[in-house]
This record gives structure tokens, C-alpha cells and sequence, in this order.
């Protein structure tokens, strides 16, 4: 359940203000993303009510128009994300079951963006099924933004990431697929450690199942797991599915 304010324990606990300006500082950058991610909705939503109004059904070649928001948010964006893109819902595009307009920065050459290309055949050995993944099931069954990770994305970069995502219909209210993104957590770290530093005692980000995305002690790696997160004095951050929790005590 997303969070709807600070736990009083853990204000009365921290004794100062430093707190909710970490939680601020999260909620910021947070929202940046999901930003961008409405931007690419709202480019999705135009030219399929656009296809759609002219009578005719979405193609996967018609989603070539969105490269040129996609990649310029995947610019706007590059000191956090490493990709950028539209996941199709099952079964309605006209000439494909499934399909993702996903780019990535290319590093040869440098500055130019390259198409993620993912084998989407449920007959394949190495069949990617977006479907049954959190970052797409959520905003699809439950029709919320969503953060998912962190996680070890296998899909060619082997980094530990977390997905951002929202959903998106047509003006027909028809469920059309997810905006998402993928955000390394060395980046979230590079973005959030100065503020999280500039706290005074041990403190973590993490998601709601205890794992540490962020923290300002080096014993809390990313990805690693808190023991009784829920024994812990912690403050809900805004618009996500995270917390900032105590790591005072800890050895």
C-alpha cells in the first residue's frame, strides 16, 4: 500500500527536521521519473486514440511514432535511467500478441539510443514474459503507478535496478500496456547518498519488503535484506511503495 505520511514514532524519535528533508529529497526524484513516464503516456494515449478514431486497429510499426518522446526522455533522464520505454497489453495490437518500444543508451556510438530487442514467443527457451512481472502487473490489475525492485535485470545489463511504471488506456478507458523505466540503484545511490550523508544517524531506503535500495552505512549494501523491518521505526515516502528505516542499533 502506498504511504500517506510520516510515522510520528520515528519524528519523535530522530529529534529534527533532517529526516523529512531525506524524505522530500526522495519524494523529488521519485516524482521526476514518474514524470517522465506520464510524458510517454501521454504521447501513447494520443496516437492510439488518433489510429483508433481514423478506424482503424494500432500496429506494432505504428509505435515507431513514439520513439522521439521515448528517446527524449531517455535523455532528459540519463544520470538516473538506463532505459526507457511502452509494454504493449495482450492482444491489442493489430499484427503482434505482445511487443515493447523500449530504448537504451548505445554506447558506440556514443549519445545515440538502441532498441531493446527481447524474444517475446511463449515457444522460445528464452521467452521474456513481461506479463507476470510486478512492474507490469500491478499498474495492469490495480491501475497504480509502481516501483519494483531492487532486482538484477538479466535482460543484457546484469545490473540491480528498480522499475518505475505506469499505466496506460486509450480514451476508450481500454487498459493499452505500462510506460515504464529501468533505474540502477548505483544511480538512485549517487543521486540520494549526499542528502542521506548529511543525516546524522544510520538510515535506509528501502521497499516494502525490507530491502535496501539506499543507505548512509556501509554494513546495508543495495539488495540486501533488514532484519524485522517491521519492528523498526520507519517513514512512509510519498508516492512509493518505499520507507526510510532507522538502522540505529545495528551493528
Amino acid at each position: 500500500m502506498m504511504a500517506n505520511g510520516p510515522d510520528p514514532t520515528f519524528r519523535a524519535d530522530d529529534g529534527d527536521v533532517a529526516l523529512e528533508l531525506v524524505s522530500a529529497a526522495v519524494t523529488s526524484v521519485v516524482e521526476d521519473i514518474f514524470a517522465s513516464l506520464h510524458t510517454i503516456a501521454a504521447a501513447t494515449r494520443a496516437l492510439w486514440d488518433r489510429i483508433e478514431d481514423s478506424g482503424a486497429k494500432p500496429c506494432s510499426t505504428d509505435l515507431a511514432e513514439l520513439r522521439d518522446p521515448i528517446i527524449g526522455e531517455l535523455q532528459r533522464q540519463s544520470h538516473l535511467v538506463n532505459g526507457v520505454g511502452f509494454v504493449v497489453a495482450d492482444g491489442v495490437l493489430a499484427d503482434v500478441p505482445r511487443y515493447l518500444e523500449w530504448w537504451r543508451p548505445d554506447p558506440k556510438p556514443a549519445g545515440e539510443a538502441k532498441r531493446l530487442a527481447l524474444d517475446l514467443n511463449p515457444g522460445s527457451e528464452y521467452f521474456y514474459d513481461y506479463s507476470m512481472m510486478e512492474w507490469y502487473s500491478v499498474p495492469r490489475d490495480r491501475g497504480i503507478r509502481w516501483v519494483y525492485g531492487p532486482y538484477l535485470d538479466y535482460t543484457g545489463v546484469d545490473l540491480y535496478v528498480c522499475t518505475f511504471a505506469v499505466p496506460v488506456t486509450s480514451g476508450r478507458g481500454e487498459f493499452i500496456g505500462v510506460a515504464g523505466t529501468d533505474v540502477p540503484v548505483a544511480r538512485l545511490d549517487a543521486a540520494l547518498l549526499p542528502t542521506f550523508a548529511a543525516h546524522r544517524t544510520p538510515l535506509a531506503l528501502t521497499n516494502a519488503e525490507g530491502r535496501v535500495i539506499v543507505a548512509n552505512d556501509a554494513e546495508h549494501v543495495a539488495g540486501s535484506k533488514l532484519e524485522n523491518p517491521s519492528s523498526r521505526p520507519a517513514l512512509p515516502v510519498s508516492a512509493t511503495p518505499w520507507s526510510l528505516v532507522s538502522l540505529s542499533g545495528d551493528s
